[in-house]
């Protein structure tokens, strides 16, 4: 009875002296430390805009018409455009049933807007009542397409 204990004990103090030198093999062989890695950021490329066809006219002397346009967005993340405004140059005509060069058309820039354009995508937008036909508009100028310069404003916009 004797021996069997002492087997027991003896095979206990094996198996806990293995755990002991399998811990400190483990703790040997781990390792940590602190470092830094990198990362770079890419640049912001310019919106740009396309004409979209206007099919029913809804600008009139002394009236307000809505202005359309396409948002391009090349960057490869989306972007939400807050504001469209004047842009340089002036704002020419084309089309219409003669001479259209006073257009008599204004553009009101239009804040506080929400355009969500996607990564490498477009958007088309309608301001509302954004362009105005004042009275010294050419007679000639009924029918016509008004190509109005404008500026963009945005923000990127990913999650």
């Amino acid at each position: 009875m004797h021996s069997t204990r002492k087997r027991r004990l003896i095979g206990g103090g094996i198996t806990v002296a293995v755990l002991v030198a399998a811990g400190l093999a483990y703790a040997a062989w781990t390792a940590s430390g602190t470092g830094s890695g990198t990362a770079k950021a890419g640049a912001a490329q310019a919106l740009t805009t396309n004409a979209v066809a206007i099919t029913a006219g809804d600008l009139y002397p002394g009236t307000n018409g809505d202005v359309k346009l396409e948002i391009v967005n090349p960057n490869p993340y989306p972007v939400q455009v807050t504001s469209v405004s004047n842009g340089s140059g002036s704002i020419t005509a084309a089309g219409g049933i003669g001479t259209c060069t006073t257009t008599g058309v204004t553009y009101t820039n239009q804040t506080g807007l929400t355009i969500n354009v996607p990564a490498n995508g477009s958007q088309t937008a309608t301001l509302d009542d954004a362009a105005h036909m004042s009275n010294a508009s050419e007679n000639g100028c009924q029918g016509a397409t008004f190509t109005i310069p404008v500026s963009l404003t945005g923000a990127s916009n990913a999650p």
